[in-house]
């Protein structure tokens, strides 16, 4: 963890778009705007691997923006050691610090769509993933053979030939792979090379989570308030609410895997994972140096002042 997390604050009051289409995910992680990138650090996710055209951050607080979240249960159910989550249930966000830094930020769900408010929770974690890793991804044979398998009945079970053919076990199987309370690991299927990007070859990448969270499993809003260290972290918002996540898992279970065939169960799913809208205010200010250390560096300037004034006698 890193060693600069002094203070978790989060008073619990009250981006990555990702949805879901028949069999494979069609959309996967995508951040976004970033909350906040110093303007004299190359973006953390653009780019991310050699041969991409550096882009730096912009040094300005994007407050208040709205996004969007699938379901009302995504941060809850990476909650779940057994079942883990999906991660197209959950918004990924990310910020960029060149300096120790105090974080605060509010999330409330605004109900702006008429799908039900968001009960929030979230979670950080260093580091960042590119856009388009996703859950199931079938390479590289590396990653798929660490993986442990899909439940019959998830969205990704389709990968599970491919994960089994790698080396990988299908002793436990899981929903997805997002972990709202530990580190994951996630990788995409590699991308074409672009004007502004070289062509991206299958990686994986993991999220270190730091322990930092909190959710608001009846309200609409929860505030943080962090210090943290420089470096690139990964805000991941997703709903909180108990009942909403005993709805999703079922009707998930009611599709057996199936999800291609228009039928009330696939209906049923569709409907629990309806978006619902959430603001964010985020805030950074670099963290005061303390006291001591100003007196200590005073100090210092004395015993160094004194020093030369006996040497030139």
């Amino acid at each position: 963890m890193n060693r600069w997390i002094l203070r978790p604050t989060a008073a619990l009051l009250g981006a990555v778009g990702l949805f879901l289409s028949a069999g494979q995910a069609s959309a996967h992680v995508n951040y976004g705007n970033s909350l906040f990138s110093d303007s004299s650090l190359i973006d953390p996710v653009r780019p991310l691997l050699p041969g991409d055209v550096p882009q730096y951050g912009t040094g300005i607080v994007n407050a208040t923006p709205g996004r969007t979240v699938s379901s009302n249960a995504g941060w809850l159910a990476g909650q779940d050691a057994n079942t883990w989550g999906n991660s197209h249930d959950n918004r990924f966000l990310y910020f960029n610090l060149a300096q120790a830094s105090t974080i605060d930020f509010t999330i409330t769900g605004t109900n702006t769509n008429g799908n039900g408010v968001l009960n929030p929770g979230y979670s950080i974690f260093q580091g960042v993933a590119i856009n388009s890793v996703h859950d199931g991804a079938l390479n590289p044979a590396s990653y798929i053979g660490a993986q442990t398998g899909f439940a019959s009945w998830s969205p990704f079970a389709s990968a599970n030939s491919a994960i089994t053919a790698n080396g990988g076990t299908l002793t436990t199987q899981h929903w997805g792979q997002y972990r709202s309370n530990a580190n994951f690991t996630m990788a995409n299927d590699g991308s074409a090379a672009t004007a502004n990007n070289a062509a991206r070859p299958p990686t994986a990448f993991t999220l270190t989570y730091t322990g930092l969270s909190g959710s608001n499993g009846t309200g609409n809003t929860i505030t943080g308030h962090y210090d943290l260290g420089p470096g690139i972290y990964s805000l991941v918002v997703g709903g909180a609410n108990a009942a909403d996540l005993a709805t999703l898992l079922a009707a998930a279970e009611a599709t057996g895997g199936d999800y291609t065939t228009a039928r009330p169960e696939l209906t049923a799913y569709n409907n629990a994972r309806l978006a619902r809208t959430f603001n964010i205010a985020f805030n950074v200010n670099p963290v005061p140096l303390p006291a001591a250390a100003w007196l200590f560096g005073s100090g210092l300037a004395s015993v160094i002042a004194l020093a030369r004034r006996r040497s030139a006698v």
